[in-house]
């Protein structure tokens, strides 16, 4: 079932609303970006594979723009402009690589940067 976002004029689906108000709320608050685990408590979920598989629906629905690093990220609300906070915990500058594309894997270590 879906319904129409408020805050994005856009049909979303339940959990959706609830994820992106989620990450708006810490965005305006400048908190760090909730994780997984905490969005997938939000929605009563279980499978850890949800929260990020929303997040990147609304990264590619233009509504937030993620920045991945090894374990974090930061989000920015492309309605408002604002970014969530570093985690006070996220030591590391270096950027997510995704899994098969290290030193050594088939691709040569060639990570495509956007």
């Amino acid at each position: 079932m879906r319904s129409l976002n408020p805050r994005t004029g856009q049909e979303m689906s339940p959990s959706e609303t609830i994820i992106y108000d989620a990450l708006c709320e810490a965005a305006r608050d400048k908190m760090p970006c909730p994780s997984n685990l905490d969005l997938e408590m939000m929605i009563g979920c279980n499978s850890s594979s949800v929260a990020p598989t929303i997040v990147a629906r609304l990264e590619a629905r233009g509504l937030i723009e993620v920045l991945r690093w090894q374990r974090f990220r930061t989000v920015k609300i492309c309605a408002t402009g604002e970014w969530t906070m570093k985690a006070s915990n996220h030591q590391t500058t270096s950027a997510h690589v995704p899994r098969g594309c290290g030193a050594g894997s088939r691709s040569g270590g060639k990570v495509l940067v956007r």
